[in-house]
C-alpha cells in the first residue's frame, strides 16, 4: 500500500534541496545568473530542466478529464487583509502579502493545481527600481517628492498565476446595420458566419490579479521563455498557485473574448452597427497554468496607498500616481496664458490698417 506524502514532508523535502551543497546554508534564485547562489558562502549553481517535460506543450482540454483533475496541496500563507494565498520557498523573505502588503499567516491543507510552467524573474530588484525611479520621474505634473516617498515603499515579487489558452470559434452572428441620417435613416438586420482563432490568450487564474496587472505583463509573454514548474526558480520569492480548474478558467477566457468577437463582427458588417448578437461554437482548447513574474512597489502618498509594478519578464513599468495640485494650477494657467497670447497675436493680424 502506498502511504501519501503528508504536507510538512514534501515541503521540508523542497526546503532540504535548495541547501547548499559546499557549505549547508540556503540558496535563492538570482535573475541576474539566471541561476542559485548560496546566502552564506556565495557558491552558484545553475538550474537543469532536461529531465522535465517541455513547458511549451499544451494539453487538451476534455471537461470528462479534467474536472475530476486532483489538486496538489502545498504548504502555503494566507493574507489577513485581502485573502490572498501565496508560497513562501526557502527563506522566508517576506511576512507581507506581496498583493497589498497585508500581513501574511501560515496555513496548510489549501488545495493547488501544480503548474505546467513559468517564465522566471529576468530583472534584479536594483534594476526595478531604477525602472521605477525613471518611470516616476517621467510623470507629467507628478508632486516634487513623490520619487523620494517611493523610495520608502515595500517592494515585494511574486510569481502570479495565469492561463495560456487556445481556442477556435465559429460563430454565427447577426447586427443592425444603420444608414442614411435624419428620415432617411434605416437599419438592416445584416446576418453571417466566420470562424475566429486564438492562440496563447494570457487570463489570471487570481481574484488578485487585476486586468491592470494582467495587461501589463501580458505584451512581455512567449512561450518559447517557459520553463518547467521547479522550486528552485521561486526560492527566494513568493508565489500564488493555482487555485481553479480549468472550466473556470474557461469562463473567464469568454468574457475576455466577448469584446474581440463583438469588434470583429462590426468590421465584418463595416459601417455604423448596434444591436450585435452571436452565437458561438468554440472547439480546439488547449491550455497551460503558468506562473508569471511581477515585482510590486507599495507606498503611500497623502495618507492613501498606491502600487507601482513592474513585469518581471520585460521590465514593463505601470502603476498609481498622485498629482501636484499646484503643477496642475501653474500649467493650466500657461495654457489660459497661451490662448490669451495667440489670440492677440492672430487679432492683430486681423486688424484694418
Amino acid at each position: 500500500m502506498t502511504v501519501p506524502t503528508r504536507i510538512a514532508d514534501r515541503f521540508d523535502a523542497v526546503q532540504a534541496a535548495l541547501l547548499c551543497s559546499v557549505c549547508g546554508g540556503q540558496r535563492h534564485y538570482v535573475p541576474e545568473i539566471g541561476g542559485l547562489r548560496c546566502d552564506s558562502c556565495g557558491t552558484e549553481s545553475a538550474i537543469s530542466d532536461e529531465a522535465h517535460p517541455d513547458p511549451r506543450l499544451e494539453q487538451a482540454y476534455d471537461p470528462s478529464d479534467w474536472e475530476a483533475e486532483p489538486p496538489e496541496v502545498d504548504h502555503a500563507h494566507r493574507c489577513e487583509t485581502c485573502g490572498g494565498e501565496v508560497v513562501f520557498v526557502g527563506r522566508a523573505v517576506s511576512e507581507r502579502c506581496p498583493y497589498c502588503d497585508g500581513a501574511v499567516v501560515l496555513f496548510g491543507g489549501h488545495a493547488h493545481f501544480v503548474p505546467s510552467g513559468l517564465i522566471p524573474f529576468g530583472n534584479s530588484r536594483n534594476q526595478v527600481m531604477d525602472k521605477m525611479a525613471a518611470w516616476l520621474h517621467g510623470r507629467w505634473a507628478a508632486p516634487s517628492d513623490l520619487a523620494t516617498r517611493a523610495q520608502d515603499g515595500h517592494l515585494a515579487a511574486v510569481y502570479a498565476p495565469f492561463w495560456t489558452f487556445d481556442a477556435s470559434k465559429a460563430i454565427d452572428y447577426t447586427g443592425a446595420k444603420r444608414s442614411g441620417r435624419g428620415k432617411n435613416a434605416r437599419s438592416t438586420m445584416v446576418s453571417g458566419h466566420l470562424f475566429m482563432n486564438f492562440d496563447d490568450v494570457i487570463i489570471a487564474a487570481s481574484d488578485h490579479v487585476t486586468p491592470a496587472l494582467r495587461d501589463g505583463i501580458m505584451h512581455g509573454f512567449d512561450p518559447n521563455w517557459l520553463r518547467p514548474y521547479r522550486p528552485e526558480y521561486l526560492a527566494g520569492f513568493a508565489a500564488e498557485l493555482h487555485g481553479t480548474r480549468v472550466s473556470e478558467g474557461l469562463t473567464a477566457l469568454r468574457r475576455d473574448l466577448k469584446v474581440k468577437i463583438e469588434k470583429r463582427i462590426r468590421d465584418k458588417i463595416g459601417g455604423n452597427v448596434n444591436q450585435v448578437t452571436y452565437r458561438a461554437q468554440t472547439s480546439d482548447i488547449r491550455f497551460r497554468r503558468v506562473l508569471l513574474p511581477l515585482w510590486i512597489l507599495h507606498y503611500h502618498y497623502g495618507g492613501k496607498p498606491k502600487r507601482i509594478v513592474v513585469s518581471g519578464i520585460d521590465g514593463r513599468c505601470f502603476g498609481e500616481r498622485p498629482y501636484s495640485f499646484g503643477k496642475l494650477l501653474a500649467y493650466s494657467a500657461a495654457v489660459v496664458l497661451g490662448a490669451f497670447v495667440l489670440g492677440a497675436v492672430i487679432g492683430a493680424g486681423l486688424a484694418p490698417g
